[in-house]
């Protein structure tokens, strides 16, 4: 018998795509994860047999593999590297020496993600322990929900999982956690903002006022397969452009009238862009920031607990300084991805 109570899921970076490794740390995720779905591609051949059966036997075969799965999970500021690694940019290496300084921004020019081998499930069955390898996320969600008083608003983020195969696997024994583990907070978050030419350290903090924030990020990350000896894609690409869309509401101010309801319904045919820089402070060493160009594309009335707010929804723009269109920084008392 397996119990959900006893569930882990732990990590480890591949090398290469595909070859899996041991798992070298614990990532907690949210209750309620059941693995990856395997799809062999099966398919039978619709052939005339003289008969009305669709499925004949011996007819059916197996293509190429490939297994799915969303994680959902609460942001820490010692692990974050690893969601980031899978979707972001791989292979990142901090500056600094305690604090270290971890900058992922958006690559534009090549695939350089770190595939993952994701170990999963019951700890003391081993009919019930798993693997997914190759893992790269094609998607990312990363937020918080409207802040509230009493109220806990976590940051919260979640990964559209692409594998290159599941199996079952034994998991590797006597892995931990980080020592350390700091959730992110939503009521410690704060927006600055600026024109495009204000450099992100120097953009205007909009203090009480930011309510909620959620970003959302499209990779189009894609499987390559070639003939040869076996079922599974040997190499990650991308089938299209990526963007990401965010959202955020905002106090209803003269400030944040001028500087965001009035940007965006600026007259002429070219839409206003700006400079954002969302930041979560936690304790000690530990910090967060998105930096971000940010376009507009609308600024309606959104409502919290009987508040009227400015509900802000846009698209993050390529910024030639960031060198791309996003850029997350993660600063903590981690010396090296685990």
């Amino acid at each position: 018998m397996t119990e959900k109570i006893y569930d882990k899921m732990q990590l480890g970076r591949e090398s290469t795509a595909g070859t899996g490794v041991a798992a070298t740390t614990v990532f907690p995720i949210d209750e309620g994860f059941l693995g990856f779905e395997l799809d062999r591609a099966t398919e039978s051949p619709d052939e005339d047999y003289g008969s009305s059966s669709r499925e004949q036997p011996g007819r059916e075969s197996h293509g190429i593999r490939l297994a799915n799965a969303t994680l959902p999970f609460v942001m820490r500021f010692q692990d974050l590297m690893h969601p980031l690694e899978m979707h972001v940019k791989g292979s990142v290496s901090p500056t600094g020496s305690g604090p270290y300084v971890y900058v992922y921004t958006f690559d534009e020019t090549s695939m350089t993600l770190k595939p993952y081998t994701m170990e999963y499930g019951d700890i003391n069955s081993t009919q019930d322990e798993w693997r997914g390898v190759g893992c790269i996320a094609t998607g990312l969600e990363l937020g918080f929900d409207a802040l509230s008083a009493p109220g806990n608003a976590m940051w919260k983020g979640s990964l559209d999982l692409l594998a290159l195969d599941r199996e079952a696997a034994a998991m590797t024994s006597a892995q931990t956690p980080p020592a350390t583990l700091e959730t992110m907070e939503g009521h410690y978050t704060t927006l600055a903002y600026g024109s495009t030419s204000t450099a992100f350290g120097s953009l205007t903090a909009l203090t009480a006022s930011l309510k909620s924030f959620r970003l959302t990020s499209a990779i189009n990350a894609q499987a390559r397969a070639y003939g040869g000896t076996t079922d599974i894609a040997s190499v990650w690409g991308r089938s299209g452009k990526g963007e990401i869309n965010f959202e955020a509401m905002l106090k209803l101010t003269s400030t944040t009238k001028t500087n965001m309801l009035d940007v965006f319904n600026v007259s002429g045919s070219v839409a206003s862009e700006q400079r954002w820089r969302v930041a979560i402070d936690g304790s000690g060493n530990n910090v967060a920031t998105i930096d971000a160009r940010v376009r507009y594309r609308a600024v309606d009335v959104g409502e919290h607990e009987g508040e009227r707010l400015y509900l802000c929804k846009g698209v993050m723009v390529n910024d030639a300084t960031l060198g791309g269109r996003c850029a997350i920084t993660l600063t903590n008392d981690v010396a090296s991805v685990p």
